[in-house]
């Protein structure tokens, strides 16, 4: 009787053991090739990404990396299939990261600077080279204002009127020091413009970037343009800076000492 009962209980062990393992089998097998929401991998690190992608039984794949001005290397930016898709286990994500070292332009890709207007370049550089620009001087020149003149980058010149040093690597996320033009302090003679008439002491200041202030009239002045110049101030022969203002006395009368 007791061997009878042995056997029974073993046989009823055996068969909660089949039924056990057959409804984890079964568990395995439904849940096996169901599909579920991927996670969202970006801003994350790629070590900590692959190992817990590698725990859900996925594989991840760099498929490229981009240099972010600002950003450590390693960080994904984005992911394809994208957070929240239905995948299956064994299922590549592919993702693209930052790098981790600096990425460099040299100069020879960098836009004609020289003599080009300052704000325009500067959004250009920004916009297709992440490279930033900062005013350092002003110099005179002839042409137009706020025209670049020079470019330095990390104590150097590398643009001036003379050179260009294309072989120079320039960090993206860099700074680019430039000198632009003005249209004042250029050193010169003050002229002599004394027995002419206004217009034409009028035209001649304009040519040296002279600017003409308070005019001294004497009552007797009906057209101002053909009165005639007395005195001047500064004198003649004097050293004046571009952009400098000039006083004028003026008569109607061409005063004594002047030839017609």
């Amino acid at each position: 009787m007791k061997h009878i009962l042995k056997h029974a209980a073993l046989i009823a062990l055996a068969l909660l053991g089949f039924v056990l393992l057959t409804a984890l089998w079964l568990r395995w097998y439904t849940n096996h090739g169901q599909s579920i929401a991927l996670d969202n991998y970006v801003d994350m690190s790629i070590t900590e990404a692959m190992e817990d992608a590698k725990k859900r039984s996925f594989t991840m794949v760099v498929l490229d990396s981009v240099f972010m001005v600002g950003q450590p290397g390693g960080q994904i930016l984005n992911q394809n299939p994208k957070a929240g898709s239905k995948v299956k286990e064994d299922r590549t994500i592919y993702v693209t990261i930052t790098k981790g070292e600096t990425e460099q332009v040299p100069v020879r890709r960098l836009p004609i600077l020289y003599g080009k207007d300052y704000e325009r370049k500067r959004k250009e550089l920004k916009q297709a080279f992440q490279i930033d620009t900062k005013v350092v001087d002003y110099a005179f020149d002839r042409g137009a204002p706020n025209h670049i003149l020079e470019v330095r980058y990390e104590g150097q010149t590398i643009i001036d009127a003379k050179s260009r040093k294309d072989q120079v690597m320039v960090d993206k996320g860099g700074t680019l020091e430039v000198v632009l033009s003005k249209t004042t302090g250029g050193q010169l003679t003050m002229p002599d413009l004394t027995c002419k008439q206004y217009d034409e002491a009028a035209f001649q200041l304009q040519t040296l970037n002279l600017v003409i202030g308070e005019s001294v009239m004497g009552d007797e002045i009906r057209d101002k343009g053909s009165s005639f110049i007395w005195r001047q101030e500064p004198s003649a022969a004097r050293g004046v800076s571009m952009g400098d203002t000039i006083t004028l006395f003026l008569s109607a009368q061409l005063p004594e000492g002047c030839q017609n």
